[in-house]
């Protein structure tokens, strides 16, 4: 393509220095002589200007095809990405959850341990009523009274 671009151009300079020649002082060319040579390089160049469009409509389909073919590509492979992502997100949650249960389950036991000795601890009317007693038994000791 580049070749006939190249011969293109420089079928144009030399035309356009041709046409300079034919108004030459030194040479003379018929009129007729003249524009048939004219009309068979316009219709030669015309020719190659066609077949250049068609090559650049067929490189243009097929850059038109390989552009689809690679974004379909780089879609797949987005999506290959995000799923490596994804399992790798699932992946850390998972090892970080199995770190965090020893501690969590030793929080949740000293908890639990917390509140039976806060139930361990509680005081009963009985047991308000037993500490009476024994305080007025001693007192009554003391005085030297016999208590009940």
């Amino acid at each position: 393509m580049q070749r006939k671009f190249f011969m293109t151009l420089l079928l144009i300079y030399a035309l356009s220095s041709s046409c300079y020649a034919a108004a030459s002082d030194d040479i003379y060319v018929r009129q007729d002589v003249f524009d048939a040579k004219m009309e068979a390089q316009f219709n030669r160049l015309h020719a190659e200007i066609g077949e250049l469009k068609g090559d650049i409509k067929a490189l243009s389909s097929r850059i038109d095809g390989n552009f689809l073919a690679l974004s379909s590509r780089i879609n797949g492979l987005e999506k290959r990405v995000e799923d490596s992502n994804t399992f790798l997100y699932y992946l850390l949650v998972l090892l970080g959850a199995m770190l965090l249960l020893p501690f969590v389950n030793r929080w949740l036991d000293s908890k639990a341990n917390k509140k039976e000795e806060a139930a361990r601890k509680f005081i009963t009317l009985d047991d308000v009523r037993k500490l009476i007693e024994e305080n007025n038994a001693q007192i009554f000791s003391k005085l030297g009274v016999n208590y009940k």
